[in-house]
């Protein structure tokens, strides 16, 4: 059980992921909606590099200190109900016009129609475990990940992780002009890509490093699967104090920029909604993991089953929107030029 004071401290953090993410706007349907209308990738090479962040500093970590008991370096084996599960996530969350996180930063603004979503991703999380529980589909099988403290490359990638690091932090940061105070940049209205990613990603490493899969997605599937089973409990009850950091942040971010703005759920859209985050609970719960899981918990821990399972998830937003366009819908586009994305 992890300690309370180091609980407490971990909350910093978590707000600061969960600030910085509301603040650069980022969403897996918002990156493939920008290859599908501009025929570019900023988002994209934003997520690389915010999983670039956390392995590097998951490495440090785990060179220095000896990982917390049920924490961080497991996996799951590739399967091809990882990517069904990535392929039914990818698919509502594209009629979600959301992914986990952005549906979360949505709600935060006072867009409460994307509490259906939220109530969905529960019920298809609930769903599929009790199917896969009563022997109806196949259970995730879980697996070593490459990641681990005994891994003799590890020093190895460390330094040139450090080197991309170094060139990172000069090439985006050091050399751009300056923009104001300090508290002025914490205070901008968006957040550079790069920005967000050097963020997310350090905070979430330190987190990942001591709680295991945490955000969102990962704590819902974790808590479900405990309550079927009966176990963890206690760790489900820590994943969801730093959930709710998270939104604090968010709410903190959307209060301070002024875009916090009460908006009433219309029956029929938080209809679609729940039905969206039903598929996106329900793959979830199959791949394991949602985006965020992917992005910040699993692909850099280099899981088997996490980038063949986020390419699926890409496939099943692309297929959506492909199909949204052939039949006469609109893909708002997707501005993300200047290493900022101009699209709520």
């Amino acid at each position: 059980m992890t300690d309370l004071p180091l609980l407490i401290a971990s909350l910093v953090p978590a707000a600061i992921l969960g600030f910085a993410a509301h603040r650069a706007g980022i969403c897996t349907v918002k990156a493939v909606a920008e290859v599908v209308t501009t025929r570019r990738v900023h988002m994209l090479v934003s997520f690389g590099k915010t999983v670039l962040w956390v392995m590097l500093m998951t490495m440090v970590l785990t060179l220095l200190f000896a990982a917390p008991a049920g924490s961080g370096h497991t996996g799951w084996a590739f399967s091809a109900s990882a990517i069904a599960g990535g392929l039914t996530f990818g698919v509502g969350a594209a009629l979600n016009r959301g992914c986990a996180v952005s549906t979360l930063t949505k709600l935060m603004d006072g867009e409460l129609t994307m509490a259906a979503t939220v109530l969905g991703m529960l019920a298809g999380t609930s769903a599929e475990i009790a199917l896969a529980s009563g022997g109806h589909l196949p259970r995730p099988v879980p697996a070593g990940s490459a990641l681990g403290p005994e891994a003799s490359w590890i020093p190895v990638a460390l330094a040139g992780l450090a080197l991309w690091a170094l060139w990172e932090t000069g090439s985006k940061f050091l050399r751009r002009a300056p923009e104001g105070t300090v508290r002025t940049r914490i205070a901008a209205e968006r957040y550079r890509l790069s920005s967000a990613a050097a963020l997310i990603g350090i905070c979430n490493a330190a987190l990942f490093f001591i709680f295991g899969t945490w955000i969102f997605t990962g704590a819902l599937v974790r808590t479900v699967t405990g309550l079927v089973d009966g176990s963890g409990a206690t760790s489900a009850l820590l994943l969801w104090c730093l959930f709710a950091a998270v939104l604090t942040g968010m709410m903190i971010s959307s209060t301070q920029r002024g875009s916090f703005r009460l908006r009433r759920p219309d029956a029929r859209r938080a209809a679609m909604h729940f039905a969206a985050g039903t598929l996106m609970g329900f793959g979830a719960a199959m791949a394991p993991g949602g985006n965020d899981a992917l992005i910040l918990n699993t692909i850099p821990n280099l899981s088997p089953h996490a980038l063949p399972t986020f390419a699926a998830m890409l496939a099943g937003i692309l297929a959506v929107l492909g199909a949204m366009r052939l039949f006469g819908g609109t893909i708002p586009p997707v501005d993300c030029t200047g290493d900022i994305c101009m699209n709520d």
